[in-house]
C-alpha cells in the first residue's frame, strides 16, 4: 500500500459519516465517573494511613523517648554517677584547655593558609582562562 492509497482511505473514513452505536455516549460517561469515583476513594484511603502512620510514629517516639527517661532515673537511682570532669584542679583543667585551644587554632591557621594559597591558584588560572577566551 502506498501513501496515496492510504491518504484516499483517511479521507474516506473522514468523509463517511459515523454514527455511534445508541447509547455509547452514556456508558462512556458513567465508566469516566466510576473512574473518577475510585481515585476518590483510592485518594481518601491513602490519606488516612498517611494520617495513621504519621499517629503511630508519633506514638512510637513517645514510647521511645519515656523509654529513656525511666532507663536514666533507675541508672541514677542504682547510685550510678553522671561523668564528671576528668580534671580535679582548676588550673590543670585552665593549662589542658589552652594547649587544646593553641593546637586548634594553628591547626586552623594552616587550613587558611591552604585555603588563601589555592584561591590565588585559582584566580591566575582563571586569568589566563579569560585572556584566551577573550582572544
Amino acid at each position: 500500500m502506498n501513501d496515496k492509497q492510504i491518504d484516499e482511505l483517511i479521507n474516506q473514513v473522514l468523509r463517511d459519516d459515523q454514527v455511534l452505536p445508541e447509547g455509547l455516549s452514556e456508558r462512556l460517561e458513567q465508566q469516566i465517573d466510576a473512574w473518577a469515583a475510585a481515585e476518590k476513594k483510592e485518594t481518601q484511603r491513602s490519606s488516612s494511613r498517611r494520617r495513621s502512620l504519621y499517629w503511630f510514629s508519633g506514638a512510637a517516639a513517645a514510647i521511645l523517648l519515656l523509654c529513656i527517661g525511666l532507663f536514666n532515673l533507675t541508672d541514677l537511682s542504682r547510685g550510678k554517677q553522671p561523668l564528671a570532669d576528668t580534671y580535679d584542679n582548676p588550673q590543670e583543667a585552665a593549662i589542658a584547655a589552652r594547649k587544646a585551644l593553641a593546637f586548634m587554632s594553628v591547626n586552623l591557621n594552616k587550613g587558611i593558609e591552604q585555603m588563601n594559597d589555592a584561591r590565588q591558584e585559582m584566580n591566575k588560572v582563571n586569568r589566563i582562562l579569560n585572556k584566551h577566551l577573550k582572544d
